[in-house]
């Protein structure tokens, strides 16, 4: 390491055509390692050297160190002045510098110590901030040092004012974004995070939230905050395939902004082999816009697969909210379903109400090596309030990633419902519970498994339990092997029988995520199925 601050280092491999300079830069040796020596600590090396010519007229440098013992903090003092002198987090930064007295002093820790003090107290707002007193004595005889330093922050500089420029969103609601306002002391760390929201929120493509230096004045500064809107429409289309639903496709419009109060809509169609389904929303943001929104939507499915036939109306309202780490979603939804099991069509009108919360946490969303998830719901409807029968439903569902060694992982995965009612024959075919496909009981066709009819055709269950077990290697980079265990199964009845399958597939991990391909084998029955499925592990 010593080599990189040698002169005499750079005649290496040359041919020494003048042994005056040679011996020259070798003297200079000395003075190089003692001065590379001291930001370690070391000020008393003992350094012998020897210069000799080979035999062969080649020539040999050497050098035997021995740094000795390195310099002693015997006082350390490091002084805070101006309105930063209570600041806590300047004051943390200097409680958690390793420069105490008593130990090695450390050069480069002197240098983080005073770069990291002017960089937060930058983000902070101590503009005129400077080091009125920086240096290091050491004393060589007795192997000792002193440091003093003094950082003098002057004034904490607020915020006055907040500038947004023109755009299509009204400032009522810009306004209602910043988690700081106008007399505030300045945070960058505050500015970022407007930032960073204002680009989540889908209504800029890009955004620049500045402090204006220029017009700094008496200890205020105004905030800069320049947005640049994205087109109102965004318009989607998308193919695809599933085992689950065959082939489908997807055609979309969201208008980013209806108007300045910054409405949204969204409008859906999606059509697949077995299901399809329009469907759209008007969304209005809350109090706290980043995360709280509710509105009204309505939506028509038609399903016709080998369990179910059915058609359902809705329309009804929707409140989102993201509290802490959990998606809090509240809806009411006034349901009318038609469905038919063999030959018998019903019709059940149902006022909805439903609570769902989820919360998922992970080091990557998309590939993901560590995480989890987890979410509940709860459904209700009356026969005295708008409804054809009474019901309670609850679900809970979760998901699990864990890390075994830098290649393997190991995947779980559990799903459980319930429905209470009184009249379990009105309940409507998409509030019953099956098992069977892609993301539940692998080897089995989607959603086969489940109590059956006197013809022997799937109906739905009261009740539902799934869960699955999977373990995975990664053989080359975004390439999987695995393994799995599924096991579960609807019920009315929990003695009924729970179906399990195995099987082995293969993972690529996509641009757009991970894309498995699976080949499960029921356990109790004959036959095994391909199944091929897109989306992120969690």
């Amino acid at each position: 390491m010593l080599e990189l601050f040698l002169s005499i280092a750079s005649l290496e491999s040359q041919q020494i055509t003048s042994e005056s300079r040679l011996r020259f830069l070798h003297r200079r040796a000395l003075d190089e390692i003692r001065l590379a020596l001291e930001p370690f600590g070391f000020y008393n090396p003992e350094i012998t050297s020897e210069l000799t010519q080979l035999a062969n007229g080649d020539w040999l440098a050497s050098y035997q160190i021995n740094p000795g013992p390195q310099v002693t903090l015997t006082r350390v003092n490091i002084r805070l002045l101006g309105e930063g002198k209570t600041d806590p987090v300047l004051n943390e930064i200097i409680e958690s510098s390793a420069l105490r007295e008593g130990v090695a002093l450390d050069h480069q820790a002197y240098n983080r110590l005073k770069n990291r003090l002017q960089s937060v107290a930058a983000e902070r707002g101590y503009y005129r901030a400077r080091f009125q007193r920086s240096r290091i004595y050491v004393n060589r005889e007795e192997n000792t040092a002193e440091i003093d330093l003094s950082y003098a922050t002057g004034q904490r500089t607020r915020i006055s004012e907040i500038r947004f420029s023109e755009s299509p969103i009204s400032e009522n609601l810009l306004r209602r974004y910043p988690r700081f306002q106008e007399g505030d002391y300045i945070d960058v760390t505050q500015l970022i995070d407007l930032q960073s929201a204002l680009i989540d929120s889908n209504y800029f493509a890009d955004v620049e939230v500045l402090p204006l230096i220029n017009e700094l004045e008496d200890g205020e500064i105004p905030v800069q905050v320049s947005l640049t809107p994205r087109p109102r429409n965004l318009y989607r289309a998308g193919i695809g395939f599933g085992t689950d639903t065959g082939a489908r496709i997807q055609l979309g419009m969201d208008r980013r902004f209806v108007n300045k109060r910054g409405h949204r809509l969204n409008a859906n169609l999606r059509l697949s082999e077995i299901r399809n389904d329009i469907s759209g929303s008007y969304m209005i943001p809350g109090i706290d816009p980043r995360f709280d929104q509710f509105g009204v939507r309505g939506r028509f499915t038609e399903e016709n697969s080998d369990t179910i036939d059915s058609r359902t109306y809705s329309v009804g309202g929707i409140w989102q909210k993201q509290i802490n780490d959990w998606e809090r979603v509240l809806t009411l939804d006034l349901e009318q379903e038609q469905f038919t099991f063999d030959g018998d069509t019903r019709s059940v009108l149902l006022l909805l109400p439903r609570a769902k919360f989820s919360k998922t946490v992970a080091d990557d969303l998309f590939n993901t090596r560590k995480g989890h998830s987890i979410g509940f719901s709860v459904a209700a409807a009356s026969d005295s309030l708008l409804s054809d029968i009474s019901l309670l439903q609850l679900t809970l569902n979760g998901k699990r990633v864990d890390p075994m060694g830098d290649n393997w992982r190991l995947l779980s995965r559990f799903e459980l419902g319930a429905t209470y009612t009184d009249n379990f024959d009105q309940v409507p075919a998409s509030m019953r519970f099956y098992a069977g496909g892609d993301n539940s009981v692998r080897g089995y066709d989607f959603q086969t498994l489940g109590p059956v009819s006197a013809k022997g055709n799937v109906i739905g269950g009261q009740y539902l339990m799934v869960g699955s077990v999977e373990a995975d290697y990664m053989f080359r980079p975004n390439w999987r092997l695995a393994g799995f265990i599924d096991a579960g199964n609807a019920f009315d009845d929990f003695s009924e029988p729970v179906k399990t399958s195995a099987g082995f597939g293969v993972r690529w991990q996509s641009p757009v995520g991970p894309i498995r391909v699976d080949l499960a084998k029921p356990l109790e029955d004959s036959g095994f199925r391909i199944h091929f499925t897109l989306g992120p592990d969690l």
